[in-house]
């Protein structure tokens, strides 16, 4: 199948041991059945402490203590890519952080935001977000629909003569919606929501009772950031709306992850200032405990 990518996608290299937000701690991996067959065929000490170190009807590791890989080393390097190379991985290991959206004859693959070295990559890309898909490819009418509407979106979100606040409220405007949430009931909302790391519910915590004022949305500083934040948003969700048609809804998702991941940003702001680095930091933990949840994306789609 063709593979199309946005134009920052081959900056991506995994930082392996420098990384300080370990992909392989926190997450359930499970193993593909390609992968599950050259496990149990691998004659060696790894191959059993491999099979030793797999369950499920679904295969999946056992992960150790602090929920860590069994087989990431203390050095914080794989032990399987250590002795056996990157193609022993499982698809999901080989595959994350990137994505990919099928349509009915080509892919789009790009990187999650939960990567903080894709994060870093996306936020801080100063070109504005592409993705060429080739001319000679048959779409159906509805991928016809989708990515002329798409282009608009972008359009509006990469309209560098005005705010982002104005293009998060043109765009909101633009599906019947207003780019105004209550802080309250938003925190509230996501700690409704399966969490996975303490850390994003003491975020949310510690905003519930904060007076946010959009500041951060004027801010010279982050207007390429939260640009790019929210592209990335579109890209990676209004693909669905191929299929009901229903782009309000994905786009009240994209606005309201914006305007929540600014409140935060804006707290920090408030007790003494946010840094680029640390606005990077708040768009990843929202990415690892919102969008690799599909019982959390399913809530927040419906509460437009």
């Amino acid at each position: 199948m063709i593979e199309v990518t946005p134009n920052y996608y081959h900056k991506f290299k995994c930082m392996a041991d420098k990384c300080t937000h370990n992909c392989c701690i926190g997450w359930e991996i499970d193993i593909d059945e390609d992968t599950m067959q050259f496990y149990n065929s691998l004659d060696t000490q790894l191959g059993k402490r491999i099979r030793e170190s797999i369950e499920g009807d679904v295969p999946h590791f056992i992960l150790s203590d602090g929920d860590r890989c069994p087989f990431l080393k203390e050095n914080g390097l794989c032990e399987i890519i250590c002795e056996c190379g990157e193609d022993a991985l499982c698809d999901i290991c080989t595959l994350h952080p990137r994505f990919r959206n099928f349509y009915s004859s080509f892919a789009e693959t790009g990187l999650g935001l939960c990567c903080e070295e894709a994060a870093r990559i996306i936020l801080s890309e100063e070109n504005k977000f592409s993705i060429e898909v080739p001319d000679d490819i048959d779409l159906s009418d509805e991928e016809t629909e989708l990515f002329g509407i798409r282009q608009r979106i972008f359009g509006i979100l990469q309209d560098r003569d005005e705010s982002i606040k104005n293009r998060f409220s043109r765009l909101a405007r633009e599906y019947g919606l207003e780019f105004e949430y209550s802080i309250d009931k938003l925190c509230k909302l996501y700690l409704s929501l399966e969490r996975l790391d303490e850390s994003w519910t003491d975020e949310l915590d510690r905003l519930q009772s904060f007076n946010f004022e959009g500041r951060i949305f004027d801010d010279e500083e982050f207007q390429i950031p939260f640009e790019q934040m929210a592209v990335y948003f579109v890209f990676r969700h209004l693909g669905d709306a191929v299929w009901d048609g229903d782009y309000a809804t994905r786009v009240n998702f994209v606005l309201m992850s914006c305007y929540l991941i600014g409140a935060l940003a804006e707290y920090y702001l408030s007790i003494g200032g946010v840094s680029f680095e640390k606005l990077t930091d708040l768009a990843r933990m929202y990415s690892s405990e919102v969008e690799y949840s599909q019982e959390n994306i399913d809530v927040l789609m419906g509460a437009g």
